[in-house]
């Protein structure tokens, strides 16, 4: 079976669309087609396709608002899942814990948490991106991380089968836990605190003023390009290596901080990756450190 046949035979719910550029579905604004892109309404409409793909031997692709990806000109083989349609959150002020699905943009959810007079989750208050590649990722800021107040998630496996995990049980580490490659984040649970609204609210706004202050705001980008080798700082790095500004056709190192590179309008994905290498090339040489990438390329660039 190809990827539109195993969709048909899965009894497939949600929407389904057909050689979809991925360029909309990245916040760099790059990609070629997806063969199939599928939005699950549901964990079990994902497990069921996933499991399906699988039998047939269909490569699966997950992504939400694709705000750390780098996708190849060419696009993507198989069936992009897009968790778009799996955004619930359900805030339970008694027991101050929040569950929400694997597309629910933080954003959102920090907003929720912050009405409902929950606090813990300030931290993210301006991070792009969705819950399911939060938690895969530990996804955090210099006040917080995913895991100081994630309590467990909801696994879809490569094969499609669906299980709980623990948070203690995920080895979390610095922008990374031990979720197997392929497998979905598909719901996840916050343990979170009492907190006054206004309070709240006032610290989201102020961390979001200080994102647009200190980084690149309104541009075509990853977000940061690089993680922070322990003791330093990627965009130092960058920066004393002179390549503030570097460009590499329509991909460009951002002035206003090293560690995003953007999408000036015409980007290719290999314009991107040049200038990826470039960067890391240059820390090499000037540092002797080299820089790990927290942008994550899909297919052959």
């Amino acid at each position: 079976m190809n990827a539109y046949e195993v969709i048909i035979a899965c009894g497939f719910r949600g929407e389904v669309k057909i050689d979809e550029p991925m360029s909309k579905h990245t916040t760099l604004g790059i990609g070629g087609p997806a063969d199939v892109m599928a939005y699950p309404l549901d964990v079990q409409d994902a497990a069921g396709l996933i499991s399906a793909a699988w039998r047939e031997g269909v490569q699966v692709t997950v992504t939400g608002l694709g705000s750390n990806l780098l996708v190849s000109d060419n696009g993507i083989r198989g069936i992009v899942l897009n968790t778009a349609n799996m955004s619930q959150v359900e805030v339970d002020e008694e027991t101050a814990t929040v569950k929400a699905g694997a597309g629910a943009k933080l954003s959102v959810l920090v907003s929720r948490c912050a009405d409902a007079g929950l606090a813990g989750m300030e931290f993210a208050a301006g991070i792009p991106g969705t819950v399911g590649g939060a938690v895969r990722m530990n996804a955090g800021t210099k006040t917080g991380e995913i895991k100081d107040v994630l309590l467990g998630v909801t696994v879809i496996g490569r094969e499609g089968n669906i299980a709980e995990a623990k948070s203690e049980d995920m080895d979390h580490a610095y922008r990374k836990s031990s979720l197997p490659e392929g497998a979905i984040a598909a719901t996840a649970v916050f343990k979170l605190c009492r907190g006054n609204p206004d309070e709240l609210k006032r610290k989201i706004k102020e961390a979001i003023a200080a994102r647009k202050v200190a980084q690149p705001y309104d541009v075509m980008s990853a977000g940061s390009a690089f993680k922070n080798p322990p003791g330093h700082f990627a965009w130092r790095l960058i920066d004393e290596a002179g390549m503030k500004g570097v460009s590499v056709g329509g991909a460009k190192v951002s002035e206003k901080h090293t560690n995003f590179l953007i999408n000036t309008g015409n980007s290719t994905a290999k314009d991107f990756k040049s200038l990826m290498d470039k960067v890391v090339a240059a820390v090499k040489e000037k540092t002797g450190i080299t820089l790990e990438p927290e942008i994550k390329t899909i297919g052959e660039i």
